[in-house]
């Protein structure tokens, strides 16, 4: 009976040893993943209607991350307030606890038996001189970017033209036009009035232009010349005596006989990996678009009356309001859209339409400098 008793006892013990080491095996971490919904889009137009709350519900299944969206758009100031025509970007990173790794403790060793042949000899000390720790300050960040990217497009730049007075205009220009076509457009061939007695040469890089209508300040009525608008780019093929042949390589608008012809320098865009608070404060006008068009649409090319000698940079992102709210207090005014500097001159500043709340942009309202990119030097 006693024997039985003790077997018994023993059983219990090594079922439950079992199951503690089973418990113990199939025991995992939580795995928390951050739900997202399939063929979420790059970039998402704001739509009437919409908010931060439904789009983080219909795209990642979760409005209560509708921060996380915010945060990755820095030039939404207030996130109750959003705007038809807006671009937001839904890149939103994804993070996943993972298995932790697995710690084994390794058995004891006995310690080691010393057994000396020979005298010792004390190594000096080394001095270890530790770098200065540099701390990046990011007090003025508005929004860190994934990766670096350029301030503007080259397709941006191409377009954008330039405000000159008669006399800054080139006067040479186009003569023909391959085949007796009446317009020239991307990989066809034109003559240009240039010759290689005029420093022309193989390879070069010029742009087509047109001349528009004289523009004066809207303010204060002051002439400013005429905007210079660019139809296409072209480079020389062959530079002979007083003209040469050349192919389009861009084309915007069909190219014709007596169009204008200037030499052009292509620069790449300086790089920015952050958006930052602007330091100073710049007001600028609206006093130009590139083309006559009826209204203005994004990617548009307008012009502000305001330079390098402003202080304006590549990149700077600029909110526009009506100068109808001139009087109004500032946080009364109701933006009507995005524009970004790409061609910064002197005095003016070529600049790109990136967004629009809806509302109808007028030469003569006003532009706030409201980001900066903080380039890459």
């Amino acid at each position: 009976m006693k024997r039985a008793m003790i077997f018994s006892v023993l059983f219990i013990l090594f079922t439950s040893f079992i199951s503690f080491a089973q418990g113990e095996e199939t025991q995992t971490p939580d795995v928390i993943e951050i739900p997202l919904a399939e063929n979420v889009p790059e970039v998402y137009i704001v739509q009437k209607g919409d908010t931060l709350w439904d789009i983080a519900q219909r795209f990642f299944g979760d409005p209560v991350s509708w921060p996380d969206i915010w945060k990755k758009n820095f030039f939404i100031e207030d996130p109750h307030w959003i705007y038809p025509g807006q671009e937001i970007t839904l890149k939103i990173l994804l993070e996943k606890i993972a298995e932790p790794e697995k710690v084994y403790k390794p058995l004891r060793q006995p310690e080691p038996v010393l057994v000396e042949t020979a005298p010792r000899t004390v190594a000096p000390a080394k001095v270890v001189v530790e770098a200065p720790q540099i701390v990046e300050d990011t007090s003025n960040v508005i929004g860190f970017l994934d990766e670096p990217r350029p301030a503007y497009r080259k397709e941006s730049y191409m377009r954008t033209g330039f405000i000159a007075k008669r006399s800054e205009i080139p006067l040479e220009k186009v003569i023909g036009i391959e085949g007796g076509m009446a317009r020239a457009t991307k990989y066809d061939e034109i003559t240009i009035d240039i010759g290689a007695e005029d420093g022309a040469r193989n390879g070069d890089v010029l742009a087509v232009l047109t001349e528009e209508d004289r523009i004066k300040h809207p303010d204060t009525g002051k002439d400013l010349g005429f905007v210079v608008r660019i139809k296409g780019i072209i480079e020389i093929l062959k530079a002979g005596d007083g003209q040469s042949r050349c192919r389009v390589t861009e084309n915007f608008d069909p190219i014709a006989v007596n169009d204008l012809v200037m030499s052009i320098r292509m620069t790449d865009a300086p790089e920015y990996d952050a958006w930052i608070k602007p330091e100073e404060q710049i007001k600028a006008t609206l006093i130009a678009r590139n083309e006559p068009l009826v209204s203005i649409h994004i990617d548009d090319i307008l012009y502000i009356d305001k330079g390098s000698n402003h202080g304006v940079k590549p990149g700077d992102r600029f909110t526009i309001f009506s100068r109808e709210d001139d009087n109004k207090d500032a946080s009364h005014r109701e933006p009507l859209g995005e524009i970004q500097a790409v061609n910064v001159m002197a005095g003016e500043t070529a600049i790109l339409v990136v967004s629009l709340n809806g509302e109808k942009i007028s030469i003569g309202d006003r532009a706030d400098l409201t980001a900066r990119c903080r380039l890459i030097h």
